[in-house]
């Protein structure tokens, strides 16, 4: 979340999604935060993978591990919300983490998945 208030405070709020993204692949490992971007999440069903998305990033450090998907709109949408549900749902995350980079102050809302199959 700091670096995410971090970039925020420099780009301000008025960049594209991509612009935000960017600057997050600069920012995270000044926090010490390892990730990944666009990751696939396969959906599934009865066993087979249908279709897949991509989130935006996977973060972990020495403790955690979480989804992290970022917008850059005036308001979250409930389609965003649902994204983030499915992501987390079917990846078998613990966390997705949605943050808007359009709005100020940054309000991160976190997902937890309470049916994790694996322990991360």
């Amino acid at each position: 979340i700091a670096a995410c208030i971090d970039v925020q405070r420099q780009l301000g709020i008025h960049c594209k999604e991509t612009d935000y993204q960017r600057a997050l692949e600069v920012a995270l490992p000044k926090y010490n935060v390892q990730f990944e971007r666009e990751v696939v999440v396969p959906i599934m069903y009865d066993g087979v993978i249908v279709t897949d998305r991509r989130v935006d990033f996977v973060c972990w450090d020495e403790q955690d591990r979480l989804l992290l998907e970022t917008k850059a709109e005036l308001t979250i949408r409930p389609s965003d919300i649902k994204q983030c549900l499915l992501f987390v749902t079917k990846s078998n995350e613990r966390v997705c983490l949605l943050v808007n980079f359009g709005q100020k102050p940054i309000r991160p809302r976190r997902f937890v998945n309470s049916r994790v199959q694996s322990p991360r």
